[in-house]
């Protein structure tokens, strides 16, 4: 997380050369002033010794500026070409992000354009809150490329899906005929067949418990969603969740839809929104299956999960939260999603995130690892739970 910068200015900073290079200068008072190569940013810093206003000097700059600063040019390729795997943060020297951005696949592209966004309009900085050096020079070229390669994207995803769209057509035209007679069948069946009705004594799914947050380096918000099945004999299979992001005054600025099997008890669900934009969100609205949707499933003959041995470890800026989950189900289960929790003492929810574990041995064990971004803003005193669901 940056710290703000000292934005005083002084009437008698003295102006480089208009042809000097970007880089650290004197700025009159016994301090240091950044130039970008055409007009002085709001980054100072104190005097350092045998400080000239020379390039070559601005290069040792202030204590925290051991290396030159990082080229916008390179930053810009890099975001543009291999955004998706991070090799642009990696780059800066924001390994922890970096390793985020590769394991995501660059939050399946909305990461990799929040971040071109933010070389292309001067915002991005490196490890150090330092500006890209160069950007002054090249932007212009840069903003014309980065645009004639995303005109030539759309233009080829756009003849692409034309040409599917044509197979397509062809293929449903040539089923259609086939498909009238049964299609009228089955109309009859569905209206003479009677409505679904809630079973007796089944009682409706409840939200316990809802949080959510925004994360500090991007515009993504994460939430989190606890449900409650208070029904022993009876589950949910493939829920469909919907959860809504509203503002104060009640606007949708995001939704996120999940699909999982509510077993008895407690199911916890995790995720993020992507689209939330200049807004702030005020609270959830979640949605699910009534209780008509219940399947008869006695708790006894069901099965369940049970979570052990959590642990934390922190490295490269992240907390990787790790743990157990034994089955008591007769079969394997696949692509079990464990949600890992964060809560501070006084039990409210500050964080969460989810994994999966692909094959979960009937009656076995398996372990997870999940991972927790920007541990700088959780708590000391914070503490884990997790919960597996199908």
């Amino acid at each position: 997380m940056s710290e703000t910068p000292n934005t005083t200015e002084s009437p008698a900073s003295p102006a480089p050369d208009a042809a000097a290079p970007a880089g650290w200068y004197p700025d009159g008072n016994g301090g240091q002033r950044y130039w970008d190569g055409s007009a002085w940013t709001e980054h100072t810093a104190p005097a350092a010794d045998g400080a000239t206003g020379t390039h070559a000097d601005s290069a040792a700059g202030p204590a925290a500026a051991d290396a030159a600063a990082k080229s916008f040019v390179v930053t810009w390729l890099l975001a543009l070409l291999v955004g998706v795997f991070g090799v642009d943060r990696f780059y800066l020297g924001k390994i922890g992000t970096g390793i985020a951005k590769l394991l995501t696949l660059g939050g399946l592209g909305v990461w990799v354009l929040v971040d071109l966004i933010l070389v292309l309009t001067g915002a991005q900085r490196d490890k150090l809150g330092r500006p890209l050096e160069g950007y002054a020079q090249h932007r212009k070229v840069a903003w014309i490329v980065t645009a004639v390669v995303v005109a030539l994207s759309l233009i080829f995803n756009v003849v692409n899906a034309a040409s599917l769209a044509g197979q397509a057509a062809a293929a449903g035209a040539a089923a259609s005929a086939a498909s009238d007679d049964d299609a009228d069948e089955a109309e009859t069946e569905a209206d003479a067949a009677p409505a679904a009705e809630p079973a007796a004594g089944v009682e409706e799914l409840a939200v316990v418990e809802t949080a959510f947050g925004k994360d500090i380096e991007s515009d993504t918000w994460w939430y989190v969603v606890v449900l409650e099945n208070p029904n022993p004999d009876h589950v949910f299979p493939m829920a469909g969740i919907t959860i809504e992001a509203l503002d104060a005054s009640g606007v949708i600025l995001d939704s996120g839809s999940e699909y999982t099997t509510v077993l008895q008890g407690r199911t916890v669900i995790a995720g993020d929104f992507f689209s939330v934009g200049s807004g702030t969100i005020a609270s959830l609205d979640v949605r699910g299956p009534t209780s008509a949707a219940a399947t008869a499933s006695p708790a006894s003959e069901t099965g369940s999960f049970t979570i052990t041995d959590i642990a934390r470890a922190d490295e490269y800026g992240y907390a990787s939260i790790t743990g157990k989950v034994t089955s008591s189900f007769g079969e394997d289960q696949e692509l079990v999603q464990v949600t890992v929790v964060a809560r501070d003492a006084a039990g409210k929810i500050v964080g969460g995130d989810f994994t999966f574990i692909d094959r979960l041995p009937a009656g076995g064990t398996a372990q997870f690892d999940s991972s927790l971004w920007s541990v700088e803003n959780l708590p000391a005193d914070v503490t884990f739970e997790a919960f597996a669901t199908l």
